[in-house]
């Protein structure tokens, strides 16, 4: 679990146990508390740990709650969450609960 109260990234989690496996579908949960207008986040892989892409695409919350996002076919040995932005003010807190398989 990752919690921001700022965009940023979370914590960066490597799910490839070594050169030969590595996993290939992700969940992504994130749970937004205080938001005014709308929070973005995505997440994000990597093969060597550095160089991060979106491989779940920005998605725009406006609602306080719980929301899932999946992805498969996509396997990288990195994974971390990234709150992108917050609009309308700047109490949001965003947590992040990341899973893989």
């Amino acid at each position: 679990d990752s919690a921001l109260e700022a965009a940023g990234v979370g914590t960066a989690l490597k799910v490839a146990v070594n050169n030969t496996f590595s996993t290939e579908s992700y969940t992504l949960i994130v749970t937004v508390a205080s938001i005014n207008t709308n929070v973005k986040v995505s997440l994000e892989g990597s093969i060597d740990g550095t160089n991060y892409a979106e491989i779940i695409p920005e998605k725009t919350i406006t609602v306080n709650g719980t929301t899932a996002y999946n992805v498969s076919h996509t396997p990288v040995r990195w994974i971390r969450p990234r709150f992108i932005s917050e609009t309308g003010g700047s109490a949001a807190t965003v947590v992040f609960s990341v899973a893989a398989s």
